[in-house]
This record gives structure tokens, sequence and C-alpha cells, in this order.
């Protein structure tokens, strides 16, 4: 599903370079669950954004079913992720002026895609227990509303690969429990492959796999 080989990125602050990753090795197989656990400052995050194409490493290969992903030209990188690739956010990364249903809906409408998939949409607003809320906008949604109405959104375009950076970061504990569920269960029913970062042990747990990364090295 994913390889990589060799990755490395490093960021200059001032008269300061950070090695944000250092040669990482990393083998990812179709329908995995993997958890990426380290602290902050581990490189976590920048692992995750160079594996979807959202940054570009300095060295390295990341092959993407069977393609190396950044020697893609940056249309077919956006259509790969597009087509290929679902993202949860800590921060939700929902649009303000967009419903419920507008968000969720928004992968299909930016694709192109059938209106049979467009309709799948009411099956993930009940499947995330939001199908109550699909009229109403962010800002009258709680924390975890809001990251579930993420999650469906994610899901949407049925991706082959689901990346979540910290899906719990700004939930409480109880909250963070039922929004972890939901992606276990969805990864269950779909056997989508689940590549998510955390710092936190219990949210880990959840993983098939984890996998240490510290000071931008695996161990």
């Amino acid at each position: 599903m994913i390889s990589v080989r060799g990755l490395s990125k490093n960021y200059n602050l001032g008269k300061t370079t950070v090695y944000a990753l250092r040669g990482v090795d990393l083998d990812i197989k179709k329908g995995e669950f993997v958890a990426i656990v380290g602290n902050s400052g581990a490189g976590k995050t920048t692992l995750l954004n160079c594996m979807a194409g959202l940054d570009t490493p300095d060295y390295g290969l990341i092959i993407f079913k069977g393609k190396d992903l950044h020697k893609l030209e940056d249309s077919e990188k956006s259509k790969t992720r597009l087509l290929d690739m679902g993202f949860i956010f800590q921060s939700y990364a929902l649009l303000p002026h967009y419903d419920t249903r507008e968000n969720v809906a928004l992968p299909a409408d930016l694709a192109g895609l059938s209106k049979k998939l467009r309709n799948r949409i009411e099956n993930l607003l009940a499947g995330v227990g939001i199908d109550k809320q699909a009229t109403q906008y962010p800002a009258q949604l709680s924390g975890g509303q809001m990251q579930r109405v993420a999650i469906a959104r994610a899901l949407t375009n049925q991706p082959t690969v689901l990346f979540a950076d910290e899906p719990t970061g700004d939930l409480d504990s109880e909250t963070g429990k039922q929004v972890m569920e939901l992606i276990k269960r969805f990864h269950q029913e779909t056997k989508t492959t689940v590549i998510m970062i955390t710092h936190e042990k219990e949210i880990a747990d959840y993983a098939e796999r984890q996998i240490i990364l510290e000071d931008g090295l695996i161990h």
C-alpha cells in the first residue's frame, strides 16, 4: 500500500536546522490500522504530511499504489488525494458557511462524483450519529459533533487510505473514546487503511500496530 524509504525532511528556523525526519523506512499494508506514536516535535505530522503528498521530503521515496507520490505532477497528486485519501484533522477543518450535509458532501462535489455516491452521504450522516444535525452549521455543533462531521467527510469518497492527525486532540476523554470507536468501526467494516498519529497511548491502543517515532527516527 505505502512504502517509505530513506525519508528525510529538514526545516530552517533562523540559524537553526530542525531535522524533522532522519532517513525513515516504513511499510504499511493494505487494510492495516497503524498508529504513529511520539511526543510533540517527534516528526509525526511531518511524516503524515509527506505520506499524504501535503509536504515534500528533502530526500527519500514514498511509493503509494506503485507510484512515487512526489514525482507526480501537482494535478495528479491532487487527484490522488481527492479520490484515494481521506483526512481527519485535530482542528476539524470544516467550512464555517457550509452546513453539516454540505461539509460532508464537499469531496463528492469536488470530484464530480455520481449521484449514487452523493446519496451515500445520508447513510454516512446516520452512521456517525449526526443525521439530526444535517442542516446545522459548525458554530452550532459541539467538538465531538464537528469531529463526527469530519469523519463522515473523510469517508465520502470511499478512500483507499484514511489519514488521521491527532483526531482526539481537541476533545475530552469520553468524546475522544466515542470518536475512536467510530474510526475503529469504520475500519473494521470497510477494511480501509488507517494511518493515525497521536501522542496518547490509550488512543494508540485502538490501532492494530504501533510505530514509535522519536527525534525523526523510527524505533
